[in-house]
């Protein structure tokens, strides 16, 4: 007997309405059906699908959560009912994922989908230290080794969905010198210019419906081991005179960033060719290209980096906030707005409170993710980021100092001397939410006493891959490989038989030519970054 019927889902009541088709016999019911590749129905179930009864549909959706959906046509004894999962998509919650509700109930335990999204961004920031030329024998030492084209794809990392669309540079007038590197050669490509990260933007059709917008993604290079920039920090707050419309008076409050931090973002060399602008300046005006270009789509924007990279990704963060450029075309005050010297404040606070009242579906989303992060400005900084609705996701190794400075004896911890201590001049606060593992948790670390270990961002990848929540047992399903830790480290126990620091370059970088001479190996023609 064939029963025919339009394509539906099978729900609860739908299955009472065609009770006599599946469970009469008379009514040749449906034979087998399938769910994730076990078939079930008239032959023996599988031991968790057992019943005495018949396995209906409805039963089964209700038992593992998945919808039954039949064909169009008829039901036959041979038909096949295919029972298909009903997991959420990034693309219907990308908001809370990008810290729209600050995270709440994804920490803890942590959402799957977020672990994901995490990962993926911590790729992008070990890229800057995968791809940067630290050998001071290569005259292009302090470079990126490969050109924007080639860079995901030589290092196998989503070059099918996301697109390099420029490199970020800093330059060694900051005054942090000892995170530059530079050629021991004669002739180098730079002399006061280093690479420092890059702006790159979900390309695919399958990338952005899989994550329901265009992603604009901002990498920093931070520093990989060596902990000797913190000398560096000059441990004092200054200005952050990131506010465009300030015209160097404070109207939000008393903001102030750690000076080495903004030295870096906002130093340029009229003289350098990579460096005539600033960071702060080159990535600005790649973000104004890039809403420009794809004004007509859901955009996100999301800053990542390590160590010092995180400084970078929570300032540049804010300051595209502060300077406007995350609002969708059409929406964005006048950026002609410029306050002069003789503007009254009255008329600059008018302005901001047209800003304040701005509805954040007209902002496109701004979140840093953001990996041993310092601290980077005070308690004022703070609560500018908070209102400008930046999000912040601070994932920090409960044993690692990097996240304890600047600010170790003064923070955002003495809530009870909060008035006093903020008008010290040296005071520091973290900003947004705080993701916290510990490497002691892990079945595959060993016990370390270098700091260096602690610090490691593959070692935080690592961690995070096996993190499911607080107090909860580490997960040994990790998706990504335990030896990746060693790459720039020795931090793995010995019985996993994976060498420490095995990243290495064949042969130091030399090659035999002709002559039959070795030779430092050069590069190749469109990987050589045009000299100073």
């Amino acid at each position: 007997m064939d029963i025919p019927y339009e394509h539906r889902r099978l729900t609860t009541s739908t299955c009472r309405a065609e009770k006599k088709v599946f469970e009469s016999e008379s009514a040749n019911p449906v034979k087998s059906c399938v769910y994730k590749g076990v078939q079930v129905g008239n032959s023996t179930p599988p031991r968790r699908l057992q019943s005495r009864r018949l396995v209906r549909p409805a039963n089964l959706g209700r038992k593992f959560g998945v919808c039954a959906t039949a064909t169009a046509g008829t039901v036959k004894n041979e038909d096949r009912l295919e029972l298909t999962p009903l997991l959420p998509k990034l693309s219907d919650k990308w908001r809370d994922i990008q810290g729209a509700s600050n995270w709440k109930n994804l920490l803890d335990p942590l959402d799957p989908m977020l672990k994901a999204e995490i990962i993926k961004y911590g790729e992008f920031a070990q890229l800057c230290y995968d791809a940067f030329d630290y050998d001071s024998h290569s005259e292009f030492c302090g470079s990126c080794r490969f050109n924007p084209r080639k860079l995901l794809r030589e290092y196998g990392l989503r070059d099918e969905d996301y697109e390099i669309t420029k490199y970020l540079y800093a330059t060694s007038a900051a005054s942090l010198p000892t995170f530059f590197r530079k050629s021991d050669s004669d002739d180098p490509w730079s002399t006061s210019s280093n690479w420092i990260g890059f702006v790159a933007v979900s390309t695919s059709e399958r990338e952005i419906e899989r994550l329901g917008r265009r992603d604009i993604v901002v990498a920093w290079r931070g520093t990989v081991t060596h902990l000797d920039w913190l000398t560096d920090l000059q441990k004092s707050l200054c200005p952050s005179g990131l506010d465009p419309r300030s015209a160097g008076r404070s109207i939000n409050g008393d903001v102030r960033v750690e000076t080495g931090f903004l030295s870096l973002y906002t130093t340029k060399k009229e003289t350098a060719r990579y460096n005539k602008q600033s960071a702060r300046e080159q990535l600005q005006s790649e973000i104004q290209r890039l809403t420009e270009l794809y004004k007509g789509d859901q955009l996100s924007i999301s800053l990542t980096g390590h160590s010092l990279g995180a400084a970078l990704a929570l300032l540049s963060g804010y300051d595209l906030a502060e300077s406007r450029l995350n609002m969708k075309l059409g929406n964005a005050p006048s950026p002609a707005f410029n306050p002069s010297a003789s503007m009254s404040l009255e008329n600059i606070f008018d302005h901001e409170q047209e800003l304040h009242h701005i509805d954040n579906d007209d902002k496109i989303p701004i979140t840093v993710i953001s990996f041993a992060g310092p601290r980077v400005g005070n308690s004022a900084f703070r609560d500018r980021v908070n209102n400008l609705g930046v999000k912040v996701l601070r994932i920090v190794n409960v044993n690692d100092v990097v996240p304890k400075v600047p600010g170790v004896v003064l923070n955002e911890k003495f809530q009870f001397i909060h008035d006093w201590i903020d008008k010290v001049p040296w005071t520091y606060s973290h900003v947004g939410e705080e993701l916290a593992v510990n490497n002691n948790h892990s079945p595959f670390l060993q016990l370390s006493l270098d700091p260096s270990c602690f610090h490691n961002l593959e070692a935080y990848m690592h961690l995070i891959d096996g993190y499911t929540g607080f107090g909860k047992k580490f997960s040994r399903l990790l998706s990504r490989d335990p030896a990746l830790v060693n790459k720039n480290s020795n931090f793995l126990k010995r019985h996993l038989k994976i060498p420490a620091f095995w990243r290495q370059d064949k042969d130091k970088g030399l090659i035999k030519h002709p002559d039959g001479r070795l030779k430092f190996r050069g590069r190749e023609p469109e990987d050589i970054p045009p000299y100073d």
